[in-house]
């Protein structure tokens, strides 16, 4: 690679070899000079001006080179902190979530207790209120602790996937259908690992079942209404939400059929 001692010399030797042909100029040439200074000039010129823009050249590159390393270092820095932050958020999702729950040993348990609701059936066929508030409850046992500990791993997905700048991430996405959809990018990943089985298995079941789970809402607040002395309960907000239901073409359950 050329440095600025070689281009001295180079310089040098441009300027030498004007002088020699000076010297030995006969002279009825000394008119030519003044062109010989020019040429000299111009060549000096042009091997400056060439070194100065490979100098910037290398240079950038350079710069370029460092700033890259430096990006990396500061987006493996922001990978690291992300995933502590979310190892935080994990624990504190699972503690959520068993204690949501006392009956719950172990969060490996989750997927089991899920599909062993015989209450959603009572919640959806059910016309008595009280019937389907003492159902409603044993469900609300089984929902909570999934409900905890998916919604956790959305927030750590989010913290670590905003921190990577991962693109193509919709963030708008109901915490089942978030966890179903992104999770294969998440369960290699240090601390995520460990929910890997638990939060595929509820993800696809709970996506699956998404449309009683929503009808088991609803049913719980038509039995609210009809438990609630009069007034207490704004009946409009309930009926508006029985029409979205029955546009949605969702499942209706039989005690907001009479309303």
């Amino acid at each position: 690679m050329p440095n600025k001692r070689l281009l001295s010399l180079l310089s040098t030797l441009v300027v030498l070899l004007a002088v020699v042909a000076m010297v030995y100029l006969p002279s009825d040439k000394y008119a030519a000079v003044g062109s010989l200074f020019g040429a000299v000039s111009s060549l000096l010129a042009v091997i400056w001006f060439s070194a100065s823009l490979f100098y910037q050249s290398v240079q950038l590159r350079e710069q370029r080179q460092q700033f890259s390393e430096e990006f990396k270092q500061l987006r493996e820095n922001a990978r690291r902190s992300a995933l502590a932050m979310a190892k935080d958020i994990l624990q504190e999702a699972e503690k959520e979530a068993l204690k949501s729950n006392p009956s719950v040993g172990s969060i490996d348990d989750l997927p089991r207790i899920y599909l062993l609701r015989p209450e959603l059936k009572t919640v959806l066929e059910s016309r008595d209120p009280v019937e389907v508030q003492e159902a409603v409850q044993v469900w609300i046992k089984k929902e909570s602790p999934a409900i905890s500990i998916m919604a956790g791993i959305k927030a750590a997905a989010e913290t670590y996937f905003q921190a990577i700048g991962q693109s193509n991430i919709d963030y708008s996405k109901e915490t089942d259908e978030f966890v179903f959809i992104y999770g294969p990018l998440l369960w290699k990943l240090p601390y995520f690992q460990r929910y890997a089985t638990v939060a595929s298995i509820l993800g696809e079941l709970m996506v699956r079942v998404q449309p009683g789970r929503k009808a088991a809402f609803l049913a719980s607040m038509v039995a609210l209404l009809k438990t609630s002395p009069e007034g207490w309960v704004k009946k409009d907000k309930i009926l508006e939400d029985v029409e979205k239901h029955r546009k949605a073409g969702s499942p209706l359950p039989a005690i907001a059929e009479d309303l």
